[in-house]
């Protein structure tokens, strides 16, 4: 298997592959966690208007989204892991929004399979990739650079997915000690590092497809 780790904003075209969106801190990581409440799918959209709008126009819809680490006024629950593991979705659609994962998801809409991966689904993500040929992980980074927690975990996947055993408490320690970490904590959400190293907390991948991020 080829592998190839691949900054998703700073690409501007990207080839017919199957795709890893990586966005540590904290879409991808947020997103298994959801599922796993038992949320039926998930909508993504790069606009907070078009997510109120889906709102109004559904009125069971749970909104779910940030803009540069804030939760959006009106929206039920942050981007955040941590409050979102007491979250009330069963059963529900989850709109979603943030910062960078669903803006660098928009730009590879449409460029093949494109399934979710974090920590937290990691084996399930390399199991569900297990027979192709060439993978890219695309990391989201952020609106002023590279995301250092999203290239650690590429890393990780990379070894995963070439045959390796990667040593988890390596990569771990390492995103503890990030730029991307200390960030969060900057912001007050701390306690959102460490569940985003919940290591194969979702025994599920997550595809996006037809417009919806679904379990597989």
């Amino acid at each position: 298997m080829t592998v190839r780790i691949i900054e998703g904003r700073r690409a501007r075209n990207f080839d017919k592959s199957t795709k890893v969106l990586v966005d540590i801190f904290r879409s991808t990581s947020s997103m298994p966690v959801i599922m796993a409440r038992g949320a039926v799918r998930i909508l993504p959209t790069d606009s907070i208007r078009e997510a109120r709008k889906l709102r109004r126009l559904n009125q069971d819809y749970v909104l779910v989204g940030e803009r540069y680490g804030l939760r959006i006024p009106g929206f039920d629950y942050n981007n955040s892991p941590v409050e979102l593991m007491k979250a009330d979705v069963d059963g529900k659609t989850v709109v979603f929004t943030s910062t960078n994962g669903t803006r660098v998801l928009r730009k590879i809409s449409g460029t093949g399979r494109i399934l979710i991966g974090s920590f937290i689904n990691a084996g399930a993500i390399a199991e569900a990739l297990s027979s192709e040929d060439n993978v890219d992980i695309i990391l989201s980074g952020r609106p002023d650079g590279s995301a250092d927690e999203d290239q650690i975990f590429g890393e990780y996947l990379k070894e995963m997915l070439e045959g390796s055993n990667p040593d988890f408490k390596i990569y771990a320690d390492r995103v503890r000690h990030s730029r991307g970490a200390a960030r969060l904590r900057i912001m007050g959400s701390g306690p959102d590092i460490d569940a985003c190293l919940l290591l194969d907390s979702a025994s599920f991948a997550l595809e996006y497809t037809d417009g919806w991020i679904v379990r597989l």
